[in-house]
């Protein structure tokens, strides 16, 4: 008698190929929905430095809907986030919740500022509200999420913002120094703001590396 062999396992299939599948087409459909909207007659277009913002914008509203839908609904969201199982989305159901809620007033705030006028057409009382509370606010469901993480997660959040203070005053200093002596034009308010949200992303990303949290689980 033979045993029944069974299937191998594909968490890279089902973790990685699949929801980076759906990641990128989402990405994609969401940038040229975007791109669409601000050369419509609505806009009417915008400069690089806006363009680039709205985009990155964009970027933490994506990931933020991925959050907070895959929070709300553990069963779903353990398809295609990088946990062990639903369980351990409903352990994090708090902080998720706060994270995801943080990344989508910053995101906000991002895309109500590209879009401001008088280039953009929100205006300008508009967008300082939209922009002035929703990093006031993401920053503020930033700190719940700090006290609410465990031991691993607090040093996960030290050495992103650690890495993140390194990576500003390399990148930044670097250009302002390169502008100041009249090699590169200097960076606008807008463009200092979005190099701060690319960055924090970078640093995150490299921090969980290192601790093998991108590890497919």
């Amino acid at each position: 008698m033979t045993e029944q062999e069974t299937p191998p396992s594909t968490p890279w299939l089902r973790k990685l190929v699949i929801p980076g599948l759906i990641g990128g087409v989402a990405g994609f459909t969401a940038s040229f929905a975007l791109m669409r909207f601000i050369d419509s007659e609505t806009v009417g277009g915008l400069d690089t430095s806006a363009t680039v913002a709205a985009l990155v914008g964009a970027l933490y509203l994506l990931a933020a809907f991925s959050i907070l839908v895959g929070t709300a609904n553990p069963g779903l969201g353990a398809r295609f986030l990088n946990v062990e199982d639903a369980d351990e989305l409903r352990e994090q159901k708090r902080v998720l919740l706060y994270s995801g809620g943080a990344m989508l007033l910053w995101g906000i705030a991002l895309l109500a500022l590209a879009l401001a006028a008088p280039d953009g057409p929100l205006p300008q009382g508009v967008a300082l509200v939209l922009g002035g509370g929703g990093l006031v606010l993401g920053t503020a469901f930033s700190v719940l999420v700090y006290r609410g993480s465990d031991e691993l997660m607090l040093a996960v959040n030290l050495e992103a913002s650690a890495l993140t203070y390194g990576l500003v005053l390399l990148v930044v200093g670097f250009w302002a120094m390169l502008a100041h002596l009249g090699y590169v034009t200097g960076p606008q308010p807008l463009d200092l703001l979005t190099t701060f949200y690319v960055l924090v992303l970078v640093a995150s990303f490299v921090v969980i590396g290192r601790r093998g949290m991108l590890a497919i689980r």
